[in-house]
Protein backbone atom coordinates (compact mmCIF):
# COMPACT_ATOMS: atom_id res chain seq x y z
CA UNK A 1 0.00 0.00 0.00
CA UNK A 2 1.33 3.31 -0.67
CA UNK A 3 4.12 2.40 -3.22
CA UNK A 4 3.04 4.10 -6.17
CA UNK A 5 3.49 8.16 -6.92
CA UNK A 6 1.42 10.07 -5.44
CA UNK A 7 -0.68 12.29 -7.85
CA UNK A 8 -0.27 16.09 -7.71
CA UNK A 9 -3.51 16.81 -6.86
CA UNK A 10 -6.73 14.43 -6.93
CA UNK A 11 -10.22 14.79 -5.56
CA UNK A 12 -11.43 11.42 -3.26
CA UNK A 13 -14.29 10.52 -5.28
CA UNK A 14 -15.33 7.37 -2.36
CA UNK A 15 -14.33 10.03 0.42
CA UNK A 16 -13.03 8.20 3.61
CA UNK A 17 -15.78 6.29 5.55
CA UNK A 18 -16.92 7.80 8.54
CA UNK A 19 -14.31 11.16 8.02
CA UNK A 20 -15.08 12.61 4.72
CA UNK A 21 -18.15 12.67 2.18
CA UNK A 22 -17.58 11.64 -1.70
CA UNK A 23 -16.81 14.04 -3.87
CA UNK A 24 -16.56 15.12 -7.79
CA UNK A 25 -15.65 17.97 -9.71
CA UNK A 26 -19.17 19.15 -10.17
CA UNK A 27 -20.56 18.91 -6.61
CA UNK A 28 -17.38 20.52 -5.59
CA UNK A 29 -18.00 23.45 -8.07
CA UNK A 30 -21.78 23.73 -6.24
CA UNK A 31 -20.32 24.26 -3.07
CA UNK A 32 -19.13 28.23 -4.10
CA UNK A 33 -18.47 30.33 -7.01
CA UNK A 34 -14.33 30.19 -6.16
CA UNK A 35 -14.74 26.79 -6.16
CA UNK A 36 -16.45 26.49 -9.35
CA UNK A 37 -13.40 28.83 -10.59
CA UNK A 38 -11.01 25.83 -9.72
CA UNK A 39 -12.25 23.05 -11.00
CA UNK A 40 -13.07 25.10 -14.18
CA UNK A 41 -9.36 26.32 -14.23
CA UNK A 42 -7.95 22.95 -13.47
CA UNK A 43 -10.09 20.83 -15.61
CA UNK A 44 -11.29 18.41 -17.67
CA UNK A 45 -10.77 15.89 -15.28
CA UNK A 46 -10.63 12.20 -15.56
CA UNK A 47 -11.86 9.40 -13.38
CA UNK A 48 -8.52 6.77 -12.35
CA UNK A 49 -8.03 4.14 -9.95
CA UNK A 50 -6.50 5.99 -7.00
CA UNK A 51 -3.02 5.05 -6.07
CA UNK A 52 -2.91 2.41 -2.89
CA UNK A 53 -6.34 2.33 -2.85
CA UNK A 54 -10.04 0.44 -4.56
CA UNK A 55 -11.27 3.63 -4.56
CA UNK A 56 -11.44 6.04 -7.80
CA UNK A 57 -10.15 9.72 -7.70
CA UNK A 58 -10.53 12.46 -10.00
CA UNK A 59 -7.50 14.29 -11.28
CA UNK A 60 -7.28 17.34 -13.30
CA UNK A 61 -5.43 17.22 -17.19
CA UNK A 62 -2.47 19.24 -15.97
CA UNK A 63 -1.05 21.23 -13.56
CA UNK A 64 0.75 24.97 -13.87
CA UNK A 65 4.92 23.47 -14.44
CA UNK A 66 5.52 26.20 -11.98
CA UNK A 67 3.63 23.93 -9.16
CA UNK A 68 5.30 21.34 -8.01
CA UNK A 69 3.30 19.92 -4.68
CA UNK A 70 3.88 16.25 -3.07
CA UNK A 71 0.15 15.28 -3.28
CA UNK A 72 -3.01 17.25 -2.10
CA UNK A 73 -6.04 15.90 -1.89
CA UNK A 74 -9.51 17.44 -1.58
CA UNK A 75 -12.20 15.64 0.01
CA UNK A 76 -15.72 16.06 0.45
CA UNK A 77 -17.84 17.64 3.67
CA UNK A 78 -15.50 16.26 7.02
CA UNK A 79 -15.23 16.37 10.55
CA UNK A 80 -11.82 17.75 10.03
CA UNK A 81 -9.21 18.01 7.51
CA UNK A 82 -6.79 16.79 10.50
CA UNK A 83 -8.56 13.55 11.06
CA UNK A 84 -8.61 12.90 7.07
CA UNK A 85 -4.85 14.04 6.65
CA UNK A 86 -4.10 11.33 9.87
CA UNK A 87 -6.39 8.36 8.13
CA UNK A 88 -4.58 8.73 4.93
CA UNK A 89 -0.52 8.92 6.29
CA UNK A 90 -1.61 5.74 8.17
CA UNK A 91 -2.34 4.24 5.31
CA UNK A 92 0.31 5.21 3.32
CA UNK A 93 -1.24 7.50 1.03
CA UNK A 94 -0.01 10.55 2.23
CA UNK A 95 3.61 11.58 2.52
CA UNK A 96 5.36 14.66 3.97
CA UNK A 97 4.48 18.14 1.98
CA UNK A 98 1.52 16.06 1.25
CA UNK A 99 -2.02 17.88 2.27
CA UNK A 100 -5.53 17.56 2.04
CA UNK A 101 -8.13 19.96 1.48
CA UNK A 102 -12.03 20.39 1.97
CA UNK A 103 -14.86 22.34 1.18
CA UNK A 104 -16.63 22.34 4.26
CA UNK A 105 -15.62 20.52 7.71
CA UNK A 106 -18.04 20.43 10.85
CA UNK A 107 -15.67 20.25 13.76
CA UNK A 108 -12.55 22.44 12.93
CA UNK A 109 -10.06 22.91 15.89
CA UNK A 110 -7.89 26.21 16.98
CA UNK A 111 -5.39 26.46 19.34
CA UNK A 112 -6.21 25.41 22.64
CA UNK A 113 -8.72 23.18 21.36
CA UNK A 114 -11.36 26.46 20.38
CA UNK A 115 -13.65 25.71 17.16
CA UNK A 116 -12.49 27.18 13.78
CA UNK A 117 -15.63 29.19 12.57
CA UNK A 118 -15.84 28.99 8.25
CA UNK A 119 -17.89 28.50 5.49
CA UNK A 120 -17.26 27.00 1.88
CA UNK A 121 -14.83 28.94 -0.06
CA UNK A 122 -12.23 29.57 2.54
CA UNK A 123 -8.98 28.08 2.79
CA UNK A 124 -9.53 24.66 5.05
CA UNK A 125 -6.00 22.49 5.29
CA UNK A 126 -3.99 20.22 7.00
CA UNK A 127 -0.19 19.19 5.57
CA UNK A 128 2.06 16.35 6.42
CA UNK A 129 4.98 18.33 8.17
CA UNK A 130 8.42 16.82 7.25
CA UNK A 131 10.21 15.67 10.66
CA UNK A 132 13.41 18.22 12.53
CA UNK A 133 15.68 17.86 14.89
CA UNK A 134 15.80 19.79 17.97
CA UNK A 135 15.19 23.28 18.56
CA UNK A 136 13.52 23.39 14.98
CA UNK A 137 11.10 20.88 15.73
CA UNK A 138 9.61 22.79 18.61
CA UNK A 139 9.87 25.74 16.52
CA UNK A 140 7.82 24.55 14.13
CA UNK A 141 4.64 26.05 14.60
CA UNK A 142 6.57 29.80 14.45
CA UNK A 143 8.21 28.71 11.02
CA UNK A 144 4.92 27.79 9.34
CA UNK A 145 3.03 30.32 11.01
CA UNK A 146 6.17 33.19 9.20
CA UNK A 147 6.41 31.34 5.85
CA UNK A 148 2.45 31.75 5.72
CA UNK A 149 2.73 35.57 6.64
CA UNK A 150 5.72 35.85 3.71
CA UNK A 151 3.97 34.18 1.12
CA UNK A 152 1.01 36.22 1.68
CA UNK A 153 2.92 38.98 1.67
CA UNK A 154 3.26 39.06 -1.68
CA UNK A 155 -0.10 39.05 -2.42
CA UNK A 156 -1.24 41.94 0.24
CA UNK A 157 1.05 43.94 2.85
CA UNK A 158 0.55 44.12 5.98
CA UNK A 159 0.57 40.39 7.11
CA UNK A 160 1.51 39.67 10.57
CA UNK A 161 1.99 36.42 12.81
CA UNK A 162 0.21 36.89 16.25
CA UNK A 163 1.85 34.70 18.62
CA UNK A 164 2.41 32.22 18.28
CA UNK A 165 0.63 31.44 14.55
CA UNK A 166 -2.26 33.31 14.15
CA UNK A 167 -1.80 35.20 10.94
CA UNK A 168 -3.52 38.81 10.88
CA UNK A 169 -3.83 41.92 8.45
CA UNK A 170 -4.40 45.37 10.02
CA UNK A 171 -4.98 43.65 13.52
CA UNK A 172 -7.67 41.16 12.05
CA UNK A 173 -7.56 37.42 12.49
CA UNK A 174 -7.42 36.32 8.72
CA UNK A 175 -5.94 32.79 9.42
CA UNK A 176 -4.31 30.36 11.37
CA UNK A 177 -2.84 27.25 12.47
CA UNK A 178 -3.18 24.42 14.81
CA UNK A 179 0.13 21.74 14.89
CA UNK A 180 -0.67 18.37 16.35
CA UNK A 181 1.60 15.75 16.69
CA UNK A 182 0.54 11.55 17.28
CA UNK A 183 3.14 8.87 17.41
CA UNK A 184 5.27 10.42 15.07
CA UNK A 185 2.80 11.68 12.57
CA UNK A 186 3.23 16.01 12.71
CA UNK A 187 0.42 17.70 11.05
CA UNK A 188 -0.56 21.37 10.68
CA UNK A 189 -3.88 22.57 10.30
CA UNK A 190 -4.46 25.32 8.36
CA UNK A 191 -7.15 28.15 8.09
CA UNK A 192 -7.69 31.23 5.76
CA UNK A 193 -10.70 33.13 5.42
CA UNK A 194 -11.07 34.07 1.49
CA UNK A 195 -14.58 34.48 1.34
CA UNK A 196 -15.76 34.95 5.10
CA UNK A 197 -15.13 35.39 8.35
CA UNK A 198 -17.17 34.54 11.70
CA UNK A 199 -18.30 38.52 13.12
CA UNK A 200 -17.46 39.37 16.85
CA UNK A 201 -21.06 38.35 17.64
CA UNK A 202 -20.04 35.11 17.05
CA UNK A 203 -16.37 34.93 18.65
CA UNK A 204 -15.99 33.57 22.08
CA UNK A 205 -15.72 36.17 24.38
CA UNK A 206 -12.67 37.82 25.02
CA UNK A 207 -11.65 37.06 21.69
CA UNK A 208 -7.64 38.28 20.93
CA UNK A 209 -8.82 40.10 17.23
CA UNK A 210 -11.87 40.21 15.07
CA UNK A 211 -12.00 38.52 12.43
CA UNK A 212 -11.53 39.54 9.07
CA UNK A 213 -11.18 38.16 5.25
CA UNK A 214 -7.80 38.27 3.17
CA UNK A 215 -8.04 40.88 0.07
CA UNK A 216 -5.47 39.70 -2.02
CA UNK A 217 -5.33 38.67 -5.44
CA UNK A 218 -2.44 35.46 -5.23
CA UNK A 219 -2.91 35.19 -9.01
CA UNK A 220 -5.21 31.95 -8.26
CA UNK A 221 -8.66 31.60 -9.24
CA UNK A 222 -10.28 30.05 -5.70
CA UNK A 223 -9.04 28.22 -2.52
CA UNK A 224 -7.57 25.57 -4.01
CA UNK A 225 -5.85 27.05 -6.84
CA UNK A 226 -4.31 29.85 -4.01
CA UNK A 227 -3.64 26.38 -1.51
CA UNK A 228 -1.41 24.95 -4.58
CA UNK A 229 1.31 27.93 -4.64
CA UNK A 230 0.60 28.14 -0.64
CA UNK A 231 2.02 24.59 -0.30
CA UNK A 232 4.67 24.65 -3.11
CA UNK A 233 6.01 27.85 -0.96
CA UNK A 234 6.08 26.83 2.34
CA UNK A 235 8.00 23.45 1.23
CA UNK A 236 10.41 25.48 -0.88
CA UNK A 237 10.85 27.88 1.60
CA UNK A 238 10.71 25.56 4.73
CA UNK A 239 13.95 23.71 3.33
CA UNK A 240 15.72 26.71 2.44
CA UNK A 241 15.66 28.42 6.10
CA UNK A 242 16.63 25.18 7.31
CA UNK A 243 19.29 25.00 5.55
CA UNK A 244 20.51 28.44 5.28
CA UNK A 245 19.81 29.82 8.93
CA UNK A 246 20.41 28.59 12.56
CA UNK A 247 17.68 28.55 14.65
CA UNK A 248 19.08 32.00 16.36
CA UNK A 249 18.61 33.92 13.14
CA UNK A 250 15.40 32.66 12.46
CA UNK A 251 13.82 33.96 15.52
CA UNK A 252 15.83 37.98 14.73
CA UNK A 253 13.97 37.24 11.33
CA UNK A 254 10.40 35.92 12.90
CA UNK A 255 10.40 38.77 15.56
CA UNK A 256 10.35 41.72 12.46
CA UNK A 257 6.64 39.75 11.70
CA UNK A 258 5.43 39.48 15.31
CA UNK A 259 2.37 41.52 15.42
CA UNK A 260 2.14 44.12 18.41
CA UNK A 261 5.46 44.76 18.87
CA UNK A 262 5.98 47.05 21.70
CA UNK A 263 2.20 47.18 23.14
CA UNK A 264 0.64 46.44 25.93
CA UNK A 265 -1.56 43.15 26.05
CA UNK A 266 -3.92 41.57 28.28
CA UNK A 267 -2.05 37.83 28.96
CA UNK A 268 -4.43 34.96 29.89
CA UNK A 269 -2.70 31.78 31.11
CA UNK A 270 -5.47 29.04 31.68
CA UNK A 271 -9.04 29.82 32.40
CA UNK A 272 -7.90 32.14 35.82
CA UNK A 273 -4.56 33.75 35.23
CA UNK A 274 -4.85 37.39 33.69
CA UNK A 275 -2.78 39.95 33.97
CA UNK A 276 -0.97 42.91 31.82
CA UNK A 277 1.78 43.34 29.65
CA UNK A 278 3.92 44.72 26.98
CA UNK A 279 5.33 42.65 24.34
CA UNK A 280 9.39 43.00 24.48
CA UNK A 281 10.19 39.71 22.02
CA UNK A 282 10.51 36.18 21.08
CA UNK A 283 13.31 33.82 23.19
CA UNK A 284 15.93 31.92 22.17
CA UNK A 285 13.50 28.71 22.68
CA UNK A 286 10.08 30.52 20.69
CA UNK A 287 8.62 31.70 24.01
CA UNK A 288 6.78 35.29 23.79
CA UNK A 289 8.43 37.83 26.12
CA UNK A 290 6.76 39.86 28.09
CA UNK A 291 7.39 42.94 30.36
CA UNK A 292 5.47 43.22 32.84
CA UNK A 293 6.46 46.37 34.70
CA UNK A 294 9.93 45.78 34.63
CA UNK A 295 9.53 42.07 35.31
CA UNK A 296 10.62 39.56 32.26
CA UNK A 297 8.06 37.08 31.66
CA UNK A 298 8.07 34.42 29.30
CA UNK A 299 5.08 32.44 27.96
CA UNK A 300 5.10 29.45 26.44
CA UNK A 301 1.78 28.93 26.27
CA UNK A 302 -1.08 31.34 26.44
CA UNK A 303 -2.92 34.43 24.86
CA UNK A 304 -2.59 38.02 24.29
CA UNK A 305 -5.30 40.83 23.68
CA UNK A 306 -3.94 44.48 22.43
CA UNK A 307 -4.88 46.86 25.35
Amino acid sequence: MGAEPEAALRILAGGLPGLAEPLDPPSLAAMHPVWAADVLALGPWRLEAGPGRADPVWLPESLPETLTVSGVAVCGSCGSTMDVARALVQGGELRPWGSVLAPVQSSGRGQLRRAWLSAPGNVLATLVCPPAEGLWNDLRPLVLGHLLSEALEGACCGVRVKWPNDLLLHDRKIGGMLVEERAGCILAGIGLNLVWAPGDEDLRDGHGASAGVFPGDFGASGPLGLWLRLVNRLETGYKTLLQSFSPADFLKIFQSRLAWMGRRVLVQEGSSVRYEARIAGISGKGELILDQDGREVLLLAGDVTPL
